[in-house]
């Protein structure tokens, strides 16, 4: 034995480790956070977006459309929406928002959100009395220490995700878990699509769904169970996220961009890409970076 690997000759048992946590591999991104003031009569057409979005309305009322039901806030009351869960907003009285956009790739996480769909987290449940100060404290970090403000807002976003994971662990304990076959083809088909993302590729959802020998629509509908959205859905989300990280490569331009991410020109990209953020390729590169790891 190297003597450096040599054990004390005298260990003492209790000091051995008794604690053995779990490590921690996962990304997230924080697209966006913000605060908004709007007044009595305001609206937001109906839109939706490849992230998760979870507003605190710390005043006033709003209503959220979705399809086929409205949700209501109240003071203190968080709306959580789903990705691409089409909405439109509006307020009755002058109002105050503060809502945070974010995106994760924990499996279990995701599934766990997505299970509990679009909903209202009441100001007076214990969930909603645990989230609202993380979030108020979020919301007055100072946007101009940089490093220093996007480790603080990733902490409170950790925080959000324990808080929402605890809760919706406990809401789901009695449901069955999913069959091992079914996360097996999920993660293949996964596996697939975040491939052909990588290479730019022009493989259609169905034709992967076939190759693994299985309908399109049984395929989907496995995808759905495990992952929370559709495959396309999940595709989106991948090439949104790997455009955004090509843009940040001041070298390459928007027609060169497109054509890694497999568009036929770059016109047809800027406009999918707008849709998905609210702003051009372009705009999106002089923005400042979001909270990310």
């Amino acid at each position: 034995m190297h003597p450096s690997l040599t054990p004390p000759p005298n260990l003492d048992p209790s000091s051995v480790p008794t604690l053995r946590q779990p490590n921690l591999s996962a990304s997230f991104q924080l697209t966006g956070a913000h605060s908004r003031d709007v007044p009595a009569g305001w609206a937001y057409p109906r839109h939706d977006h490849p992230y998760f979005e979870i507003c605190l309305l710390e005043s006033g009322q709003q209503e959220t459309r979705l399809t086929g039901r409205t949700l209501h806030q109240e003071p203190n009351d968080l709306l959580l929406l789903c990705p691409f869960d089409a909405h439109a907003s509006t307020a009755s009285v002058d109002s105050k928002l503060y809502c945070i956009h974010f995106d994760i790739d924990e499996l279990a996480l995701r599934r766990l959100l997505c299970r509990g769909g679009s909903r209202i987290i009441g100001a007076d449940t214990t969930v909603g009395e645990r989230l609202r100060p993380i979030l108020k404290q979020m919301r007055s970090i100072p946007t101009h220490e940089g490093l220093i403000s996007r480790l603080e807002l990733a902490s409170g976003l950790f925080a959000v995700f324990a808080v929402l994971a605890g809760a919706y662990q406990i809401e789901y304990a009695a449901l069955p878990e999913l069959p091992q076959a079914t996360l097996q083809t999920a993660t293949r088909l996964a596996e697939r699509i975040e491939r052909e993302v990588d290479i730019g590729g022009a493989a259609t959802i169905e034709s992967m769904i076939r190759q693994l020998g299985y309908h399109p629509d049984y395929g989907n509908s496995l995808f759905r169970q495990v992952f929370g959205l559709s495959a396309r859905q999940y595709e989106s989300t991948l090439r949104l996220r790997r455009a955004k990280m090509l843009l940040l490569d001041d070298v390459l331009s928007i027609g060169e961009i497109a054509t890694r991410l497999g568009y036929a020109d770059g016109n047809r990209f800027s406009r999918q890409f707008k849709r998905w953020c609210g702003v051009s390729p372009g705009a999106f590169r002089v923005q400042p970076s979001p909270a990310a790891s």
